[in-house]
């Protein structure tokens, strides 16, 4: 299978990869990139964690992007407002054809001969094969596990009765009025 060849290739849609690819189309238009997003959404952090009440601890003045200013009268934002402003960001910025969701890298090698990187990428919807080679990789993947978030031993969880869900698998239809949380 031939390789695409970019300039640049980034891992991540959240923060860091929208921030890139808005960097890239301002300051270098000529550039050939790819986002490549393992989740279907724009938004990294922001689109894993849905939990009733999850936010930035920072002020989103300063964690927002120079490009395109946060003018929402929220300074501690919550997850769902982040997310929006992640993906209008995104689509202002005409990052909507250079991302490709569903993608999960599963190799990545450089070359000093070639100074090329040469990536595979794995649709995880139909497991098709994606070749790519780029001079620049920037890995904005963040440090969370997505398939299996970090789970400390709580001494006596297995005799607890109640339902236990981690963070980063909040269920939608999660039911928890009236309840201890």
């Amino acid at each position: 299978m031939q390789a695409e060849d970019l300039d640049v290739l980034i891992v991540g849609a959240g923060v860091s990869g929208i921030g890139m690819g808005s960097a890239l189309k301002a300051r270098c238009p000529d550039k050939q990139f790819v986002i490549l997003e393992r989740r279907h959404a724009v938004g990294g952090t922001w689109d894993l964690f849905r939990y009733p009440g999850v936010r930035s601890d920072s002020d989103m003045h300063t964690y927002g992007y120079a490009q395109r200013p946060w003018d929402e009268t929220k300074v501690l934002a919550d997850g769902a407002t982040i997310r929006q402003y992640l993906t209008d960001t995104a689509r202002a910025h005409g990052l909507d054809t250079h991302l490709r969701h569903g993608m999960k890298i599963v190799e990545a090698a450089w070359s000093s001969a070639q100074q090329r990187w040469t990536l595979l990428a794995m649709g995880e919807h139909n497991g098709t094969r994606h070749h790519f080679r780029c001079r620049m990789l920037v890995m904005g993947t963040g440090y969370y596990d997505h398939d299996a978030g970090h789970t400390p031993d709580f001494p006596g969880l297995e005799r607890f009765s109640g339902t236990v869900v981690h963070p980063q698998h909040w269920p939608d239809d999660l039911d928890y009025a009236g309840k201890q949380v």
